[in-house]
């Protein structure tokens, strides 16, 4: 009986057992279920973040992409404006610039004269749509791509400034999408700007001759004393000397076909860039040659210069005169008979000008500030305004005779044009009150030469039937701040050829003349400098860009530009517009 029931107790113990099993069974199953479960959202996680990242990646190098586009079009509308729309104005007869340009200005239409005049190669670039004027255009950064549309508005109307200039005022905005993959970004620029047509002017010129020799006859040679940063132009034919004979960093053209070259003392005329190895000029733009006669300033802008000086007055007599009538200056500061000019500035920063003709004296202080002119001779007298000219362009000084002495500092708010008609020699130094000086040695290695950018003052030196020239009394190493032309003459040192060197010969500007004037001499074996000045001509980059002293002689041909495309942005992403 017992083991009876101890048999069955096993027996019964077995379903027990089985069931156990089929629980961890069960509960190992479920458990799997949840580790696939939770595998399948760790899966379904990192595709979902592995989406995101590249749709993240792909928005922002769509957003790269319009950015790019963006930055193209404002590369794009600079362009268009001092690109295409000024190679169409200097290239197109005067008369027809002014006629078209002033009935433009008349209807106020600013657009329609913009979407008219911007062309390449003679075919219109923008589309006029209804008041405004468009171009569109495409392109990639990498992978990526952007589309790009200039939408250009006025912003007011159109306005003659003066005789032969006018300014055309415009708003913009730059729509840029750029596409990576599937995914687009947007970036909208906006800013303003305004066109400026006028007559082109000689002060572009960093050099300027009708002939590359002396007045005499005699070669004046390039050689490794010289360096131009600007345009250089002659309507003959230049002289190199030596290797290096000279720097030109920007255009270089002349009339001839032939170049000169020294050739060790026995010069040669070559179709070509260099002569050999003896001499090699330095050119880091073109050197063009056969290139049309610019013809230079004409008598008729003498007259009305000096007529800008009168200010509607007549002088029988030799003096000093500040044209005014009512308490008011109507012309600028006239000189009949020979003159010296002294500039300065007082300690109020009011420019001062004394003049000296045949002993007697005035000084002139401009108080730009009260806008008022106070001029101290045998009697002491206030007038409102500056002496500005007619037009009240900026300071103008004219002398119907020579300027027989010249130096001082141009006032920092000034911008003036000094003008004899004969001859005029500077002194002294000539600079600016606001300019950055240069550093280093002139020739040597690491120079840093002298700068005027983003400043306001501006001078311009002009002789009409003269030579402007540095005297025997001008200190050694003499700075010129100064854009000069002598319309008959040249720009010289007096007894260049004669006594010690003198050092260098700075000028910060330009030089227009007929001729080319000496400075001093060298030896043609060494190059070495024996008299007279070294030249350091450097080009007043302010003049490339438009800029010009007032009543600046000018050329027939005309000249469009803008310089505030990118002075005042305006950048939006994402959006419609």
């Amino acid at each position: 009986m017992g083991h009876r029931y101890n048999r069955l107790q096993k027996n019964l113990s077995l379903p027990k057992l089985a069931n156990n099993r089929g629980a961890a069974l069960v509960i190992v199953l479920f458990l799997m279920v949840i580790f696939l479960f939770l595998s399948d959202i760790f899966v379904l996680r990192s595709i979902h973040e592995r989406n995101m990242a590249t749709v993240e990646r792909e928005t922002a190098k769509a957003l790269y992409a319009a950015q790019g586009g963006a930055q193209t079009g404002l590369d794009g509308l600079d362009n268009l404006i001092n690109n295409f729309l000024n190679n169409t104005i200097a290239s197109s007869n005067p008369s027809s610039v002014i006629g078209f340009t002033t009935g433009r200005v008349n209807a106020g239409d600013g657009i329609g004269w913009l979407a008219y005049s911007v062309r390449n190669n003679n075919v219109p670039v923008l589309t006029q749509n209804g008041d405004q004027a468009e171009y569109s255009a495409n392109g990639a950064v990498g992978d990526n791509t952007y589309q790009y549309k200039i939408v250009i508005m006025e912003k007011n109307d159109p306005t003659a400034v003066s005789t032969d200039i006018w300014d055309f005022p415009y708003n913009y905005r730059i729509e840029s999408a750029g596409t990576a993959g599937t995914m687009s970004g947007e970036v909208l620029v906006s800013g303003d700007f305004t066109v400026r047509v006028q007559r082109d002017n000689f002060a572009k010129y960093s050099l300027f001759t009708n002939d590359q020799t002396t007045q005499s006859g005699s070669y004046v040679w390039f050689t490794n004393k010289t360096y131009f940063a600007g345009p250089v132009h002659t309507n003959a034919r230049f002289n190199f000397a030596l290797n290096p004979s000279g720097t030109f960093d920007n255009q270089i053209r002349q009339r001839d076909q032939l170049a000169r070259f020294y050739n060790n003392g026995s010069p040669v005329s070559l179709d070509a860039n260099y002569n050999g190895v003896r001499d090699v000029p330095v050119f880091n733009d073109t050197f063009s040659r056969n290139v049309s006669a610019v013809t230079l300033s004409s008598p008729t802008q003498q007259t009305d210069m000096e007529n800008q000086a009168k200010g509607g007055q007549t002088f029988s007599s030799n003096g000093i005169y500040v044209p005014n009538s009512g308490g008011s200056l109507t012309g600028g500061i006239y000189v009949r008979g020979n003159a010296t000019v002294n500039m300065s500035v007082d300690g109020s920063n009011n420019a001062v000008y004394t003049v000296n003709q045949s002993g007697t004296t005035k000084m002139i202080t401009v108080n730009r500030t009260n806008k008022t002119t106070t001029v101290v001779g045998t009697q002491t007298n206030t007038y409102n305004g500056a002496p500005d000219g007619v037009d009240g362009v900026g300071t103008l000084i004219y002398s119907t005779g020579s300027i027989t002495g010249l130096g001082g500092t141009v006032q920092r708010d000034t911008q003036m044009t000094i003008a004899s008609a004969s001859d005029m020699v500077i002194t002294n130094n000539v600079v600016y009150q606001e300019y950055t000086p240069g550093s280093g040695t002139p020739g040597i290695s690491g120079y840093v030469p002298p700068t005027a950018d983003g400043t306001t003052n501006l001078l311009g030196l002009v002789s009409w039937a003269g030579n402007v020239r540095i005297g025997t009394s001008a200190p050694d190493n003499i700075s010129v701040h100064s854009t000069i032309l002598a319309r008959q003459g040249v720009f010289q040192v007096d007894d260049y050829n004669s006594g010690s060197p003198r050092g260098t010969a700075t000028l910060l500007g330009g030089v227009i003349t007929d001729d080319y004037g000496a400075f001093g001499t060298f030896n043609g074996s060494t190059g070495q400098q024996v008299s007279g000045y070294g030249r350091n001509f450097v080009y007043d980059q302010r003049m490339e860009v438009g800029n010009a002293p007032p009543y600046f002689p000018s050329l027939n041909t005309f000249i469009a530009f803008t310089n505030g495309i990118a002075d005042k942005l305006v950048w939006q992403e994402g959006g419609t517009w």
